[in-house]
């Protein structure tokens, strides 16, 4: 994905304001999530040394993306499986439907895992990478 900011700050990881200039069904920038705010920080590593007020293009950084895709999707499907086989295991010890309380106990560790995922996200110290200035193609 490529999209165009101004720069905010500076510095090694740089903070890039960008404006959308999407669409409200269209959800491709991940500004569908934001649709009250026009506008979004996000950070960038920096390194063409970009100065406050420059207008770049941003690129999405592949392993990002990857790492992000792991952590959105694995997570929370460890913590159904995890929490499938406790259920199991516990109705067999309880002598109860070990179906139905792994059921609930999955979807019960799937949800908290989100948790666990926004957490993850959040220690992210940059999703973009600065390109070049905005008039470059």
């Amino acid at each position: 994905m490529r999209c165009e900011g101004t720069v905010v700050e500076g510095g090694d990881i740089a903070v890039v304001r960008m404006e959308s200039m999407a669409c409200d069904h269209c959800q491709a920038c991940g500004f569908g999530a934001v649709r009250d705010r026009k506008s979004l920080e996000v950070n960038a590593l920096n390194d063409l040394g970009a100065r406050k007020g420059d207008r770049v293009f941003l690129e999405v950084s592949g392993k990002v993306v990857m790492g992000a895709s792991a952590i959105v999707f694995l997570v929370p499907f460890a913590g159904f499986v995890l929490g499938l086989l406790i259920g199991f295991g516990l109705g067999t010890l309880l002598d109860i439907s070990g179906a139905a309380l792994g059921l609930i106990i999955g979807f019960a560790l799937m949800a908290a895992s989100y948790y666990l995922v926004y957490l993850l996200g959040r220690r992210q110290k940059f999703e973009f990478i600065i390109k070049g200035p905005a008039d470059q193609t």
